[in-house]
């Protein structure tokens, strides 16, 4: 499942299409859904409280939508722009499970933390801002106990650490590439990677600090990272990256014709995902295949 955002393209369409792909059978299948929301990310969902696993949307403004048998919809009052309860920090970004809660985050240094169904809490001490603060919360994840955010910030990235769920304060870190930040993952070995503009690639924690470990002549924009069979990946607007041994190398699919975008990377059961703005890369280890989206 994944999020295909129309916008302001065609007047007569609906903001936002939700596409779902079935590549478990020997023809794909694909499934369409129009929603009047502006959703702007999604993420998987697991837990004891639920019998199978979810797929989750959130709305620039908010709104949390369950893709499930009997559909749940929950909205955080304090986020957005237009609803009467908005603090007008900005507009959402982003939705993750960490551990096993879903958080939010977006303008302004908001983070919103789903304490139980229907409620979300601020997560933000010592990272949310005021009305009209120059950045946003790009990614975040969660590694030994340790919570991670990064942020675009005017010309600059930061990076954030906090200990705990209850009474802490986000805490910078020093970003020694001085490039904005676009996308954060942990490793199993306590590694997290950090990537960002003019080929920043950051790696370290909380306790040793971050060190660039990317090409200083590399110039790409990138855009994700995911952790896959032991290597780093990257995404740029047009290219692919792996990181493996201390060496960056543009990967070459072997796809004709080549890649026409790379906007995010996931990893789902052992096969690393590639969305771009009009094509699906998947990836199992030894070939990649190439699904063109059907509303593109």
């Amino acid at each position: 499942m994944f999020l295909a955002y129309v916008g302001e393209s065609d007047p007569f369409d609906s903001p936002t299409k939700i596409i779902v792909l079935d590549d478990a059978r020997s023809e794909p299948e694909w499934g369409l859904e129009d929603c009047n929301d502006v959703f702007v990310d999604v993420c998987s969902f697991r837990s004891e409280a639920m019998d199978r696993p979810a797929f989750v949307c959130i709305s620039e403004e908010g709104k949390v939508w369950f893709h499930l048998e009997n559909r749940v919809i929950e909205d955080i009052p304090d986020a957005g722009l237009s609803k009467p309860t908005s603090l007008k920090l900005g507009y959402v970004g982003g939705i993750r499970q960490l551990g096993g809660e879903l958080y939010a985050y977006g303008y302004a240094g908001q983070i919103y933390r789903r304490t139980a169904p229907a409620t979300w809490e601020h997560f933000d001490q010592g990272i949310v801002g005021a009305p009209g603060d120059d950045y946003d919360i790009t990614g975040m994840c969660l590694s030994g106990g340790m919570f991670y955010a990064v942020t675009r910030m005017g010309g600059e990235g930061r990076i954030y650490s906090r200990a705990s769920r209850n009474g802490d304060m986000w805490l910078t870190a020093v970003n020694p590439s001085g490039e904005w930040l676009n996308a954060i993952e942990a490793d199993q070995d306590g590694t997290v990677w950090v990537c960002g503009r003019n080929g920043a690639l950051l790696r370290g924690n909380a306790t040793t600090g971050f060190t660039q470990a990317g090409d200083l002549e590399c110039d790409e924009e990138f855009l994700s990272v995911a952790l896959f069979r032991g290597q780093v990946w990257l995404s740029s607007a047009t290219s692919l990256y792996n990181w493996s041994e201390g060496r960056l190398s543009k990967v070459d699919t072997g796809l004709l014709p080549g890649i026409r975008g790379a906007h995010r990377l996931q990893v789902v059961d052992d096969v690393l995902w590639s969305f771009g703005y009009d094509e699906v890369l998947r990836y199992n280890g030894d070939r990649w295949m190439r699904f063109a989206c059907p509303c593109a």
